[in-house]
C-alpha cells in the first residue's frame, strides 16, 4: 500500500524522458549534417549506403527508447534494467559503428602512436575479456548494489561498459575495410566466445533461489504479475535473448558480405579471363 511515493516515476513525461528526446534529436541532426554538408565541405567521397543510414537512426531509436522509456522502469524492476542494459550494450554499438562512414575513424590511426594503441585496444582478445569481464563485475551482488546507490558511480559504470562494449563490437562490425582483422570464420568464433563469456553471468542470476540484488529487494513491484524473483530471472532471460539475437545479425551480415565479397572475386577472375575467348559473345556471360 506504501509505494504511492514511487508513483511520480512512472508519469507520462519521465517515460518520454525529454532530455534523452533532445540528445538523441541532436545527435541524429548531427549525423546527417556530417554526412552531407560537412562531407561535401571536406570533399570525402565515401557516403553511408541507404541500409547504413537506416542502421544508424535504428541505432539512435533503440538508445533513446532503452534510455528514456525503459529506464523509468529500471530502478524498480530488474529485467527493465536487464533490458536496458543489453540494449544498450548489444544492439546501439553495431548500429552506430557500421552507420558511420569509414572516414570518421580514419583519424584513429593518424599517428603511429595513436595507430599502436587503437590496435591493442580493439584486439579481439583483449575487448572480449575486458568487455565480459567489467560485465560479469558489474553484477556482482556487491559490486551492483554499491553502484545503484550511487548515481555518480553508476553514470562511471555506464561510461565505462558503454566504451567496452564498442571495443567489444569493433572487431566484429570493423567500419574501416583494411583494419578488419577477423575473417567471417574468425568472427564466428569470436561471437561463440563472447557467447561463452558472458553466459556465466546470465546463469547465475537465471538460476538463483534468492533475491541477489538488494537494490531490488525494497522496490515496490513494477509489474504486479511478475514477483521479485521472477523478474530477476526474467531480467537474465532477457538479457541472453538480446544478446543472442544481436550476435546472430551481426553474425548474417558478416556472411552476406563474406558471400558478396566471393562472388566479387569470382567474378573478377572470369573477367581477367574472357577477353581470351571469341570476341563479343563472351560479354554478355558476366550478366
Amino acid at each position: 500500500m506504501h509505494h504511492d511515493h514511487h508513483q511520480p516515476a512512472f508519469d507520462s513525461w519521465s517515460i518520454v524522458s525529454p532530455g534523452v528526446l533532445l540528445i538523441t534529436i541532436l545527435l541524429g541532426v548531427g549525423y546527417f549534417l556530417l554526412i552531407g554538408p560537412w562531407r561535401q565541405k571536406r570533399g570525402y567521397e565515401e557516403t553511408p549506403s541507404l541500409w547504413k543510414k537506416r542502421g544508424f537512426v535504428i541505432g539512435l531509436a533503440v538508445f533513446y527508447f532503452a534510455l528514456g522509456p525503459v529506464n523509468t522502469f529500471a530502478h524498480d524492476s530488474f529485467s527493465a534494467h536487464m533490458m536496458e542494459m543489453a540494449l544498450v550494450y548489444m544492439v546501439v554499438p553495431p548500429l552506430i559503428l557500421l552507420g558511420l562512414p569509414s572516414w570518421v575513424y580514419r583519424p584513429l590511426w593518424s599517428t603511429p602512436k595513436r595507430g599502436k594503441l587503437f590496435r591493442f585496444v580493439t584486439y579481439p582478445l583483449v575487448t572480449l575479456v575486458i568487455f565480459n569481464g567489467f560485465f560479469s563485475m558489474y553484477h556482482l551482488p556487491v559490486v551492483f548494489d554499491t553502484i545503484m546507490a550511487s548515481s555518480v558511480l553508476m553514470a562511471v559504470s555506464h561510461i565505462v561498459l558503454g566504451i567496452a562494449a564498442f571495443m567489444m563490437w569493433w572487431p566484429l562490425t570493423c567500419p574501416v575495410p583494411e583494419k578488419d582483422r577477423l575473417n567471417p570464420l574468425q568472427k564466428l568464433g569470436y561471437i561463440i566466445g563472447d557467447s561463452i563469456l558472458i553466459t556465466p553471468a546470465c546463469a547465475l542470476i537465471a538460476f538463483s533461489d534468492v533475491l541477489m540484488y538488494q537494490a531490488f529487494q525494497e522496490a515496490p513491484v513494477a509489474f504486479t504479475f511478475l514477483g521479485a524473483l521472477d523478474d530477476q530471472q526474467m531480467g537474465a532471460v532477457v538479457m541472453k535473448i538480446i544478446q543472442e539475437g544481436a550476435y546472430g545479425a551481426v553474425l548474417g551480415y558478416t556472411f552476406y558480405q563474406w558471400v558478396k565479397e566471393h562472388k566479387r572475386k569470382e567474378q573478377e577472375e572470369a573477367e581477367s579471363i574472357q577477353p581470351r575467348g571469341e570476341n563479343g559473345d563472351t560479354s554478355t556471360m558476366v550478366y
